[in-house]
């Protein structure tokens, strides 16, 4: 029996903006340890998150720029989980109200045009990061609270390939629309991967293997080269596939499991009571509206003697 994968991404993207999601804060990369915090972005007690309009803003140009519907309302919500870099224990996200949903990505691939559907962008903010030393670790608090934009694919990725065209096809229209700076070195970009194989020809998806925390494109396309014939291995060999979430080990060369898959339900998903929801007027949509440029795609097909750096 033949296998075929399924691939779906993704694409945590942090915002181009200048302080932090729910503070002053600065946005800045580089600086020493805890030093770009304050109460609200360390959860610390009798404190209120406002919104950072300028994310707001850039979130509905990646919609538009996606060709994403643009809802008249949307709303934030609490992820709950406990882990020692989120210091409020529960994470600011929008769930079944998000900022846009339903676009899509097209972007050249063996010599034709593919094209892979948006099932939502949204906002939410990002996390602190860890640090292991031998004895002990640490939690750097200066990017948590910064605004990170989660880009999620419909399962529509056939090969490791295609899934390193449209992350480049995605990162280019970031760039080029001025949304993120996408320098994966400092950590703008990160990616989880989705993926399960079925027969050839089967409309039914397999049992979903979550790859997390992915760092490099190439990272993701060497991750799914290894991943998939371990799947399709597995069945042939008669075992079962369960969903599950998996690490990369780039050294190694294989996945790893970490744990088994969690449910939506798990997290406990509820409406943050210190935020309104979002009601953008048409004025509004049109200031945002203003701020669309050309696609890479259209730039590069009317334009095929000038790469994207040469755009005045």
């Amino acid at each position: 029996m033949e296998y075929e994968p399924v691939i779906g991404l993704e694409t945590h993207v942090q915002l181009k903006t200048k302080s932090k999601m729910w503070c002053g804060c600065a946005n800045e990369f580089g600086s020493p340890p805890n030093t770009n915090v304050c109460p609200v972005c360390l959860g610390l007690p009798g404190v209120l998150p406002v919104a950072n309009e300028e994310a707001l803003r850039l979130t509905v140009l990646t919609g538009f720029l996606l060709n994403c519907q643009i809802p008249r309302f949307a709303k934030f919500d609490r992820k709950n989980y406990f882990y020692p870099d989120m210091p409020k224990n529960y994470q600011i996200t929008q769930y079944d109200k998000p900022s846009t949903s339903e676009g899509s990505v097209e972007f050249e691939f063996e010599g034709s045009l593919a094209r892979v559907r948006i099932i939502r962008a949204h906002l939410e903010e990002d996390v602190g990061k860890s640090f292991h030393f031998e004895r002990n670790s640490g939690v750097d608090f200066n990017r948590a609270g910064v605004p990170l934009m989660e880009i999620v694919s419909y399962p529509d990725i056939t090969s490791a390939d295609m899934a390193y065209a449209y992350l480049n096809a995605l990162k280019d229209i970031l760039t080029f629309g001025l949304v993120s700076d996408c320098d994966m070195e400092k950590g703008m970009v990160r990616c989880d991967v989705n993926v399960s194989v079925r027969p050839k020809g089967s409309t039914q998806l397999g049992a979903k293997i979550e790859i997390k925390n992915m760092n490099s494109f190439s990272g993701v396309r060497r991750a799914l080269d290894y991943e998939i014939p371990r799947q399709i291995e597995t069945l042939k060999k008669g075992g079962k596939l369960t969903q599950e979430t998996r690490r990369w080990d780039d050294v190694g060369g294989i996945t790893e499991q970490m744990r088994t898959k969690e449910e939506a339900h798990d997290y406990r998903y509820l409406p943050d009571p210190d935020l309104m929801p979002m009601a953008p007027t048409d004025t509004w949509l049109d200031e945002v509206r203003k701020r669309v440029v050309e696609m890479p795609l259209v730039f590069r097909l009317c334009n095929p003697r000038r790469s994207l750096g040469s755009r005045q």
